[in-house]
């Protein structure tokens, strides 16, 4: 066990601030630790003899037989439960995720997808708890997450459930924010509600929860406005629909649509259908930081098309 886990353990909880650190040399025993008792005003260190037997041994760790006792002489002294510590050492995943969660969460709808999977590494790489939710399983997110960004994300939370169908509300509750990659592709199967009716009930299910701000990524107005319009139908109409629940749920001010027209590079194994003639695509990153600006929320509105998506 070495010392400073439990200074790291210590100082949360009970406010105290390390001065010369703990008294130690190498071969013999250690008896006290340095705190400072909390307040405005410091002065000296305060010596607390802890009355046990540990030694530091060659690789820098700590000899101590007895690690329970230690323990709750320190919680007893510092005046931190010494189940509390016991439980931290026992669980550092459960400490590590409770951390994330002060800091906030944040729900990724289709966060297994393309754009979704860079969401999820910029939010977790900031140190906020990251939920991806797709209909697939747990380890089949994990899988695709690692193939599209090359290597695996062990800091997200993978969830499984069907944005359709199921029940939301216990799954949002308590999230900072949604984000929306929810959609299907031009062409495929259901399109008009694959990105309409999925998406009014992710929205309508976030803002029951009290979800306090939404993103959904949806199309830019230059490509729905223009000739494709008359071929993509029924997917500008879905993305249509989505973006007038958002509107109704949240406002401008407590939302972020971002509308990308073509995004650089795909999924591996996934062929994309190539943008309009001289319509230069926006790389996925600069999607992902557009879409973590509205989750955060240094960025309300919208951002429509690639030029403005690429300056933030």
């Amino acid at each position: 066990m070495r010392l400073i886990l439990i200074c790291s353990l210590l100082l949360p909880a009970s406010g105290l601030t390390p001065t010369a650190g703990p008294h130690f040399a190498m071969g013999r025993s250690i008896s006290r630790v340095a705190v400072v008792s909390p307040g405005p005003v410091v002065s000296a260190p305060r010596q607390i003899n802890l009355g046990l037997h540990m030694s530091s041994k060659s690789d820098g760790t700590i000899d101590c037989p007895d690690r329970r006792s230690l323990l709750s002489s320190l919680a007893g002294r510092a005046f931190v439960p010494a189940a509390a510590i016991i439980s931290s050492l026992a669980h550092p995943a459960t400490a590590a995720a409770a951390d994330k969660s002060k800091k906030g969460t944040v729900v990724v709808v289709g966060g297994a997808g393309y754009v979704g999977a860079h969401v999820d590494q910029i939010l977790a790489g900031q140190g906020y708890r990251v939920v991806s939710v797709s209909r697939s399983s747990p380890a089949a997110q994990a899988d695709k997450v690692k193939s599209i960004l090359g290597a695996p994300l062990p800091d997200v939370e993978y969830r499984s459930a069907d944005a359709s169908t199921d029940d939301l509300g216990a799954l949002l509750q308590g999230a900072a924010a949604v984000v929306s990659c929810v959609g299907v592709a031009p062409g495929g199967k259901n399109q008009r509600a694959g990105n309409g009716a999925v998406n009014v009930r992710l929205a309508d299910a976030a803002a029951a929860a009290g979800v306090p701000r939404f993103v959904y990524v949806s199309v830019a107005s230059e490509l729905a406005n223009g000739p494709a319009k008359f071929l993509l139908g029924d997917y500008l109409k879905g993305k249509a629909e989505a973006e007038g629940a958002v509107a109704r749920d949240y406002g401008a001010d407590k939302s972020l649509v971002v509308r990308p027209a073509i995004i650089a590079g795909g999924p591996p194994g996934e062929i994309r259908p190539p943008g309009p003639p001289g319509m230069a695509p926006v790389s996925v990153d600069a999607v992902a930081r557009a879409v973590v600006a509205g989750a955060l929320g240094t960025k309300s509105g919208t951002i429509d098309g690639n030029s403005a998506i690429s300056g933030i």
